[in-house]
């Protein structure tokens, strides 16, 4: 039995290569996607869990934080901790702050700078010999890496001091991350905070594995947090970022098996005869059904293999960037582990997954009869699926469709699945209309050619798809799936474009905004407040204003976004304004108090005095006034000065005073245009990666028209050769290929952009708004759908020449040849 499974697995895979090849290559691109994009998620979230935690080790149980982050807490409390905490527990000291690193002139990248006392703290530290001097500075290995490819000394800037690291002063630490460790006491020098902590670390001593309490203190300046509690709050920060991640990869992995499964019909018709002649010599109904299943877990190992390590050079070379206003990109991409989970669950769903599209053909081989091995064909009079008529798949694809626009328009915070559900239900009511649509469209197509008299070529290849609609429907499905999913992902794009433009006219009505470019880059806030408050009292401008915001906003545990701007006279500036989706989500509204942290002023409580659609922050936006900010909050640094000119002066002079302070500060001023160009390119690196996503299914759409036709040119090879014995000659072989891509090239697409108008909206004003709690400004790309007509036939050029080359290559005498 051994002998006949590896004869007819790998026999065949070494006769017919080619043809394996593009079947591993489907799958294997929706499998890299996928592994590609969940890997880059778990990067995301283990940055930010290292960041609250400080990059600590696997001992860490927990945290006392100070609730002023920026100017810490006095030491002193150290000793209040010992007294209460257990001999096995061990309290370490932390001083962080945020470092600007100077790469270039142009480039400068945001690392947390860590003060620890070395004695106390569990670092992996190594040097060659006792003697050697103790280094000022400890570092990442991805960040000694990017200090090292200066070619000369790093220079870093904390609180405002500058600092150059020679590189005989720091030692690498063997752990991932990107940031910078230094003496504690040393730290709060230069920041002007000596005895000042911004957290003190809990660890437990390695051997110690049985369970500890902590008894919590409590504090006006310290509160207490777990381990889960910080990896619990990672979660919910980048929940929606992790939940679109997963359904962009799983959607390339589902046209992966639409392409697939469209495989498997094709080599079941081809080996159709083989199943025979194993059934003839004695092999059984269920051994068949088994060899076909087996084959395709062969299959599905294959490409979930190449695609596991496509997806790992995917994550490991940054082609796919997953950015989150939380996030840091740079931090990201110092991590080059990767978990054994995703491995796994890449491996388990292109198995499963193959299986699943293999299932139906595997059904056939297991009703199929001796007497199959002299039919030619078995021609699908009667097309039906599981058992069900034309008039019921159709009925049921009529009523999927509704159902699924009603499902997928269900408007419900932070739960996406009715949406997805609606999104397969919509999909379901299409590939069933293609199936029975293929027969209909290829009749009425017949009647019009006949009349206009084209080549019998022509009118052959049509015939042969509307034998086979299960078949050639997977096919022309596939390519509706792909086209969908374009249409869909370039709306919702096109749609947040628009909002974004809209939103920047609405809340920035300034003539021109003053930026610290290079500290854009990083995050972090760069025009002086010293600087405001001086453009102030300038007679030159008719009015600024200050703008200052803070991504990681912290409040009931839960990261928001913070918006300090110059409130209206109509509102109360000693209150609060919140985003719509904060209020959606969150059930932040107006009317509720909200508890804030403070610099000055320790905890305050505060009202939201109103809510309004704000197009910013998909976890929610605080809106804050810049007098009650100044009131509670130490703040140095903003992030732009919004300036509005005086229409005394003409633009050049306007231009000239702001030229001047620019470049007196170190500064740049940019008009609107150019600020939109900011917003937009920053939305474009976000949505980068469903732009791989369009050309991955536009790529497994050519593979499976392109795999259907190959199939046909093997199963129908005597035909053809017969064919080209009573003299048909090149050309209309290719019409006859030709057109049988071009017809299900254009069912597909059409059947795509009829889909995707039905999509688009479900998944703007359902997936879309309940997962980010704003509503988008509907955009379609119809200038795309009016170019269609003109690109289908060029496509379909493309699509044929690999086929048209096996074509060529056929032999009559062999196909012809009888034993």
């Amino acid at each position: 039995m051994k002998e006949v499974y590896y004869s007819f697995i790998f026999g065949y895979f070494k006769d017919h290569l080619p043809k394996i090849s593009l079947a591993i290559i489907g799958i294997s691109l929706g499998i890299a996607l996928f592994v590609s994009t969940q890997i880059n998620a778990w990067r995301a979230e283990q940055t930010v869990v290292d960041q609250m935690i400080g990059y600590s080790s696997e001992n860490f149980i927990g945290r006392y934080l100070a609730i002023n982050q920026n100017q810490g807490a006095k030491d002193s409390f150290i000793k209040t901790l010992e007294s209460v905490t257990p001999d096995n527990i061990k309290l370490e000291p932390e001083f962080q702050t945020k470092g600007i690193l100077n790469l270039t002139k142009e480039q400068m990248i945001s690392i947390p700078v860590i003060g620890k006392d070395f004695l106390l703290s569990q670092i992996p530290i190594e040097t060659k010999n006792k003697s050697d001097k103790f280094p000022k500075y400890l570092m990442s290995q991805t960040l000694a890496e990017k200090i090292q490819s200066l070619g000369q000394e790093g220079s870093i800037s904390i609180c405002n001091n500058d600092f150059t690291i020679p590189k005989d002063e720091f030692l690498i630490l063997p752990t991932e991350g990107l940031f910078l460790v230094m003496d504690i006491v040393r730290l709060q020098s230069i920041c002007k905070l000596n005895e000042h902590l911004t957290s003190i670390k809990l660890t437990k001593e390695s051997e110690v594995n049985v369970p500890i309490t902590i008894k919590e203190i409590v504090s006006e300046q310290w509160v207490y947090e777990s381990k889960e509690i910080l990896i619990e709050r990672a979660g919910l920060a980048l929940g929606s970022l992790k939940i679109n991640l997963t359904i962009v990869s799983l959607v390339s992995v589902l046209i992966s098996f639409f392409m697939v499964s469209n495989m498997y019909t094709g080599l079941f018709l081809a080996r159709k005869q083989e199943f025979g002649i194993l059934l003839s010599i004695g092999s059984s109904k269920i051994n068949n059904f088994l060899l076909f299943l087996f084959q395709a877990m062969v299959i599905g190992f294959l490409g979930g293999l190449v695609g596991i390590l496509f997806g790992i050079f995917i994550a490991n070379t940054n082609l796919i960037a997953t950015v989150n206003t939380v996030t840091d990109t740079n931090q990201i991409q110092s991590y080059r582990n990767i978990p054994v989970s995703i491995i796994f669950s890449g491996f388990c769903i292109s198995i499963f997954g193959s299986i699943l599209a293999s299932l139906y053909n595997s059904y056939k081989t297991f009703r199929i009869l001796p007497i199959d091995l002299i039919r030619e064909r078995e021609t699908e009079k009667n097309f039906s699926l599981l058992g069900l008529s034309k008039t019921k798949i159709f009925y049921l694809s009529l009523l999927s469709i509704p159902l699924g626009v009603s499902l997928g328009l269900f408007s419900f915070a932070k739960q996406i699945m009715p949406g997805m559900i609606g999104v397969g239900l919509v999909i379901f009511g299409f590939v069933l209309f293609i199936f029975l649509s293929i027969p209909i469209c290829i009749k009425i197509l017949d009647r019009i050619l006949y009349k206009l008299n084209v080549s019998p070529s022509i009118e052959i290849g049509l015939k042969e798809l509307s034998a086979e609609p299960w078949k050639y429907g997977l096919t022309a499905s596939t390519i509706m799936l792909s086209t969908s999913l374009v249409f869909t992902l370039t709306s919702l794009t096109d749609s947040y474009e628009k909002s974004l433009v809209r939103w920047v006219d609405e809340e920035n009505k300034s003539d021109y905004s003053l930026i610290n470019e290079k500290k854009l880059n990083t995050g972090e806030p760069g025009v002086p407040t010293s600087l405001f408050d001086d453009m102030e009292k300038n007679p030159k401008f008719f009015r600024v204003e200050p703008f200052y915001v803070d991504s990681k906003f912290v409040v009931n545990g839960k990261y928001y976004t913070l918006h300090v701007l110059t409130f209206d006279n109509s509102f109360d500036k000693n209150q609060l304004i919140v985003s719509k989706n904060l209020c959606f989500l969150d059930q932040i509204c107006k009317g509720d108090f909200i508890t804030i942290n403070t610099d000055l002023n320790s905890q305050v409580s505060i009202k939201i005095q109103d809510q309004k659609e704000h197009f910013f922050s998909e976890r929610g936006t605080i809106m804050m006034d810049y007098s009650y900010f100044r009131k509670n909050f130490n703040i140095k640094f903003l992030s732009s000065i919004r300036i509005f000119k005086n229409k005394n002066l003409s633009e050049k002079e306007t231009k000239d005073t702001l030229q001047k302070i620019s470049e007196q500060n170190g500064l740049k001023y940019i008009n609107l245009n150019e600020l939109k160009k900011i917003y937009l390119d920053g939305m474009n690196q976000v949505f980068s990666i469903l732009d791989t996503l369009k050309i991955s299914a536009l790529i497994i759409s050519i593979l499976a028209l392109s795999t259907s036709l190959i199939y046909f040119i093997k199963e129908k090879s005597k035909v053809l050769a017969g064919l080209k014995a009573i003299g048909m000659d090149s050309f209309q072989m290719f019409q006859l290929i030709y057109s049988q891509a071009l017809f299900l090239v254009s069912l597909g697409f059409f059947a795509g952009i009829l889909s995707s108008l039905i999509l688009s909206p479900i998944v703007i004003f359902g997936i879309n708004r309940n997962a980010f709690g704003w509503v988008i400004d509907f955009q379609y790309p119809m200038h795309f759908v009016v170019k269609l007509p003109i690109l289908i036939p060029f496509i379909t050029v493309f699509i044929c020449l690999i086929p048209f080359y096996f074509l060529e290559r056929m032999k009559i005498s062999k196909e012809l040849k009888y034993e």
